[in-house]
């Protein structure tokens, strides 16, 4: 069941309250906070959570909305500007609109997060810590030997151990 309007910015008023206090450090338990009307401490970090959880859905889908229009305007351009810069056999291709294009696909990769780098965990043996530091090669190879080789270990499709079903050298002819 919906709450009613006045409820609804009742609530939203006293959560704003809450998440001004909360960013000046105020403690969950303090006067100032169970003064909003929270019954104990623990309510205010149940709110305090649902308050930050729903500001951050409402930030993601204007970032998606965002995304979704730049990425029309994006396509416009390319539709565009793509073929002036590849050119025709008719039409020599047109360094300014290569240029352009390039500008607008890496501003696409940007807006879309497809740059963002990879992240990776590494562990040790049996999933433990691993120290690093400044080693030498020989180190790096001990290592790798320590760790093992992830294809014959890993690999839940092959029927026979050892064998890489990615290997295609009986393909070729």
């Amino acid at each position: 069941m919906a709450w009613p309007a006045a409820k609804t910015a009742e609530v939203e008023e006293r959560r704003a309250a809450l998440i001004r206090l909360r960013r000046q450090r105020t403690p969950y338990d303090s006067p100032e906070i169970i003064a909003l009307g929270y019954e104990s401490a623990s309510a205010a970090r149940k709110d305090f959570y649902r308050a930050v959880t729903a500001r951050r859905e409402a930030t993601a889908a204007e970032v998606a909305d965002y995304r979704e229009e730049q990425n029309e305007i994006f396509e416009s351009l390319l539709d565009t500007w793509l073929p002036l810069a590849i050119g025709t056999q008719e039409i020599q291709p047109d360094h300014k609109a290569a240029d352009l294009v390039l500008k607008t696909l890496e501003r696409q990769a940007k807006v879309n997060g497809w740059e963002e780098a990879l992240k990776a965990e590494l562990s040790g043996p049996g999933g433990g810590p691993m120290k690093v530091k400044a080693t030498a090669v020989a180190s790096l190879i001990n290592l790798i030997n320590t760790a093992g080789d992830p294809d014959e270990e890993d690999d839940p499709d092959s029927e026979y151990p050892g064998e890489d079903a990615d290997d295609d050298s009986d393909l070729a002819g």
